[in-house]
């Protein structure tokens, strides 16, 4: 696998292909979480056999599998220092916990939660983070105290997302059908918006109302705000108005995915869908099909948004998605973990 590129994402957002894979050691295994650096040369990917791997993006290889087995592991994410790990544990506690990578040791646990983490958020700008919580718990956190910083309720808080700039917070409550928007230096003050997505839920997936959100994130330009389902689409929103831009379709079943929160006998996940490396474009999956969706959101119309481009995946299953952050090159995930690269890149591989 050669080196990702840095041209412009639209001269080669059509030409994704996978370029190598990485099969768990069972294949009753599942990956629920990945994560890339802030320099994008490194990824994390959570299991739910209490494990996480870490590769090397530039070799194209594993170099790392660290086990959790007395805590278990999900929504593993790198804070600013790429030696490090934070996650959320899966058992005996609902804790968080900061691992350092080269040793393999502990620096830190974040006690607060009572019930499953179903969301962690790294600050754009610092060493600030949040977490949402089964609990009903909102917690912002810095990752140099083990006490949050501030912490409230709110009805179904499942999913979080800062916005490029670092001074807004978005938390998602899926059963109020309402994004709430706070700024960071008044946490525990009301929101300054509510975007109330029950008129649009209704028009674009009324039989789903309320149910199943999986994945909050801002464009890095900070025009748009993505809402991803595990049902009929994803939302994309104006960021600044909570108006519906468009409703990308195309996904035609569910991931099968327990995201954000676990459902008996379904393996955890994050979403399968996310922003590309220039807030253009969304990557997504299928559903029960193995192929990757790409959405332009330069052609959003108020109304139904086709996918650009369907990937084809080689069989691969895509029900979890990530960008690499600097580099064109995209990862995803099940019982396997896939490196995506422009197909003048790829020479598909197993490892």
């Amino acid at each position: 696998m050669s080196m990702p590129t840095t041209q412009k994402v639209q001269d080669v957002v059509k030409q994704y292909r996978p370029a190598k894979h990485f099969p768990s050691s069972r294949d009753d295994t599942h990956v629920t979480s990945l994560d890339f650096d802030d320099q994008g040369e490194f990824l994390v990917a959570a299991s739910d056999d209490d494990t996480m791997q870490i590769f090397d993006v530039r070799e194209g290889k594993k170099t790392k599998t660290i086990p959790s087995k007395k805590y278990g592991i999900h929504l593993a994410r790198f804070t600013h220092h790429s030696r490090q790990v934070l996650f959320a544990s899966t058992k005996q506690d609902d804790s968080l916990r900061l691992l350092e990578l080269h040793n393999e040791s502990f620096v830190r646990y974040f006690t607060a939660h009572t019930s499953q983490v179903t969301s962690v958020a790294l600050s754009p700008a610092n060493d600030t983070f949040l977490s949402c919580g089964n609990d009903d718990l909102v917690c912002l956190w810095d990752l140099r105290s083990r006490s949050p910083q501030g912490k409230f309720k709110l009805v179904t808080p499942y999913l979080a997302a800062w916005d490029p700039s670092a001074s807004v917070i978005a938390i998602a409550s899926q059963s109020t059908q309402s994004i709430l928007l706070y700024d960071v230096n008044n946490f525990d003050k009301a929101p300054f918006a509510t975007f109330d997505l029950q008129e649009a839920e209704r028009k674009y997936a009324p039989s789903t109302q309320g149910r199943a959100w999986t994945k909050l994130e801002f464009s890095n330009d900070g025009k748009y705000i993505l809402l991803g389902t595990d049902f009929h689409g994803h939302f994309l929103l104006d960021s600044f108005e909570g108006d519906v831009k468009a409703f990308l379709v195309g996904k035609t079943d569910g991931t099968g995915r327990a995201a954000p929160v676990s459902n008996s006998g379904k393996p955890l996940g994050q979403g399968d869908v996310c922003f590309s490396q220039d807030g253009r474009f969304v990557f997504g999956g299928t559903g029960g099909q193995s192929d990757l969706l790409v959405w332009d959101t330069n052609s959003a119309s108020n109304g139904h948004l086709d996918p650009l481009v369907k990937l084809q995946s080689r069989g691969i299953k895509t029900p979890i998605v990530q960008a690499n952050p600097r580099f064109n090159m995209l990862a995803t995930a099940d019982t396997k973990v896939a490196m995506w690269l422009p197909s003048d890149q790829t020479k598909s591989s197993d490892t």
